[in-house]
């Protein structure tokens, strides 16, 4: 398929509020006009009738391991995988080694990006103790917001679990009109609870994370980390909630005057607590994961519009470091970016059925587009509307996948999702216009640039 600087797109438009079977105009990596109906343009036409063309998602945690890391991922592999799954823009996340927390760490990481990036991109900030002052010489432009570790594990040498230094963090964000993003969960209560069940109780099965790691650890942190927000007036962004207490969180936050939003990372939509049996430590992440009824009804908030984002956290890791005996001695987190998109459709389709699939595109281009794009404020990004980037993605529900290693981009080339079943498996995925990737193969050299908000 060739894809000129004007082209048509002909299918089934998944729009900011409804589907409608229409024509999409693309001029200059920019979507142009949108009509209802097939209209057929003197450019070139691309007939996607019979699919679903949705806005390319957004993936917040862009977990590409460079550098230091790259062992585990790098950057041209991490995006490609991107592309294969829907994902036209990415964030870089700062728990690389060095850590991105200094203003020099951030350019270099835009230079590491550039050229090599199979998707657009933007950098999220970290910080550490030591370079809390870095945050006050870092130009806003530059970054997404700053993310916060306040509770660790193998991964997060950049932990700052004191509440005292985190105050004077989010005093500057607040000064400076900065985000914070947060990693919440409560060191402290880790260490309690983590000393309970490894050290007393002498646990190290897979299922024992899921308790150590409970409700209380990551719903005490969100509500400590709203009052920080709401002292120092800081945007907050709380990242891979995973209980329905916390989103009840966000909304009190909302109603005494934070400007907070939380997200869901699509593995605790697709896994629960009774899944360690077959899986065993190759779903463990963090925060845990949680029980069947929990997830049900995570799913009901995910329908209703109560959840603002759904991220892959795309998190990899050696296989190896994934099959140890002990649940305390594992790497928490989980390659996925490229099954994340037909993971959600699968899944919505098995809680609320086939009838509801219009409906629940919808809701995933919301979630998994639009929404990230608002709160972040890339204005280009982020729906099928005119005058933004004709980032798009193609996808079949009726065509089925079983997932395999050989399909996938990721260095690692391993997934928990290994020999599933699903459907919505991108089928052709556009960035600023031009075609990426279609049929399991990408496209041409790397176009990925640096967005910058609009």
């Amino acid at each position: 398929m060739i894809v000129s600087s004007s082209s048509t797109l002909l299918g089934s438009l998944v729009l900011p509020d409804r589907v409608v079977a229409g024509t999409l105009h693309i001029a200059e990596g920019k979507i142009v006009k949108i009509e209802e109906g097939y209209v057929q343009g003197k450019e070139n036409v691309l007939d996607f009738r019979g699919k679903y063309i949705l806005p390319g998602l957004i993936e917040v945690h862009g977990h590409f391991r460079e550098p230091g890391l790259e062992h585990k991922e790098d950057i041209p592999h991490g995006t490609r995988a991107g592309l294969a799954g829907g994902y036209t823009t990415v964030f870089d996340m700062p728990n690389v080694r060095p850590p991105t927390t200094t203003v020099e760490r951030v350019k270099e990481q835009l230079k590491r990006y550039t050229g090599r990036s199979y998707c657009d991109f933007a950098i999220n900030m970290g910080t550490a103790v030591e370079d809390i002052s870095e945050l006050e010489r870092i130009e806003k432009r530059l970054i997404t917001g700053v993310k916060i570790f306040t509770a660790g594990h193998a991964t997060t040498p950049t932990t700052i679990p004191h509440l005292s230094d985190i105050a004077r963090i989010f005093e500057i964000l607040g000064k400076r009109g900065i985000m914070a993003l947060l990693h919440a969960e409560n060191q402290e209560l880790v260490n309690y609870f983590t000393h309970k069940y490894r050290d007393e109780l002498q646990r190290n099965d897979p299922a024992v994370w899921s308790e150590a790691r409970n409700l209380s650890v990551v719903l005490t942190s969100a509500l400590e980390m709203i009052a920080l927000a709401r002292q120092f007036g800081v945007k907050l962004y709380l990242l891979h909630l995973s209980t329905t207490e916390e989103f009840a969180a966000v909304e009190f936050g909302r109603k005494i005057g934070v400007d907070v939003h939380g997200e869901i990372a699509a593995y605790q939509l697709a896994f629960h607590t009774q899944d360690y049996e077959r899986y065993g430590n190759l779903i463990n992440v963090a925060p845990a994961l949680r029980t069947p009824e929990e997830q049900k009804k995570l799913w009901q908030l995910l329908r209703e519009g109560k959840i603002d984002a759904v991220i892959s956290e795309h998190t990899p890791h050696l296989l190896a470091e994934k099959q140890k005996a002990s649940v305390w001695e594992i790497a928490s987190g989980m390659p996925g970016i490229q099954e994340t998109l037909p993971v959600m459709v699968t899944n919505w389709i098995k809680h609320f059925g086939q009838a509801t699939l219009e409906e629940g595109l919808v809701r995933i281009a919301q979630v998994c587009s639009q929404n990230i794009a608002a709160i972040f404020d890339f204005s280009q990004k982020g729906g099928l509307v005119a005058g933004k980037d004709a980032d798009l993605v193609v996808i079949d529900p009726a065509q089925s996948w079983t997932v395999r290693k050989a399909d996938l981009f990721t260095k690692n080339r391993w997934s928990a999702y290994e020999g599933m079943e699903l459907v919505g498996r991108p089928q052709a995925t556009f960035l600023r216009g031009a075609l990426t990737y279609q049929h399991g193969e990408i496209v041409g050299d790397p176009q990925g640039k640096w967005i910058v908000r609009a």
